[in-house]
């Protein structure tokens, strides 16, 4: 094919994403206020757990409504980082920073993170046997075998953190900006 006419969709593929991408943050902004930078813990609290990895900010607001009150501490995971700037999400208190790092490392911080999981989107890799039974998927992700949430209902995920061990302590505050 004509290298200039494949330079031209590629420009043209770059324009939609921009405008995409540009639309997507107009209604983060809109629905959860400005980001601002803002320290985040990326150590432990001890407590009851719930891990959100993924990319949908409106299953972790869901998450938080649905945890007010039960003494479920909610981290983020991953992609999932910057939703801890947001100031409408802020206003929740059991936000209590990020676990881990980047979605290829969850086997390794899913195995060790003591309570519930879920995954939001389609970072998810093979689920191991060490977290099958307290992962859960939501949106357009899912896994044979593994719980999918459907209509915002986390209660399932809920229930599943209650019975876990959660964190039995403290780590040292570390945090990012």
């Amino acid at each position: 094919t004509d290298l200039n006419e494949m330079l031209a969709w590629s420009l043209k593929l770059g324009e939609i994403n921009i405008v995409a991408l540009a639309l997507l943050d107009a209604a983060h902004n809109e629905t959860f206020g400005t980001p601002e930078p803002t320290q985040v813990r990326t150590t432990p609290i001890k407590g009851k757990c719930i891990l959100v990895s993924g990319h949908d900010i409106k299953d972790l607001e869901e998450i938080l409504k649905q945890t007010v009150g039960k003494n479920i501490n909610v981290y983020t995971h991953g992609e999932l980082l910057p939703a801890n700037a947001y100031p409408k999400l802020k206003e929740y208190p059991h936000l209590v920073g990020n676990y881990g790092g980047a979605w290829q490392n969850q086997q390794t911080e899913f195995s060790a993170f003591p309570g519930a999981i879920v995954v939001t989107s389609n970072c998810l890799i093979e689920p191991q046997s060490a977290y099958q039974d307290r992962l859960f998927t939501a949106g357009p992700v899912g896994w044979s075998h593994i719980p999918h949430i459907e209509n915002d209902d986390f209660s399932a995920v809920i229930v599943s953190a209650e019975s876990c061990e959660g964190f039995t302590n403290d780590a040292p505050g570390n945090y990012i900006t």
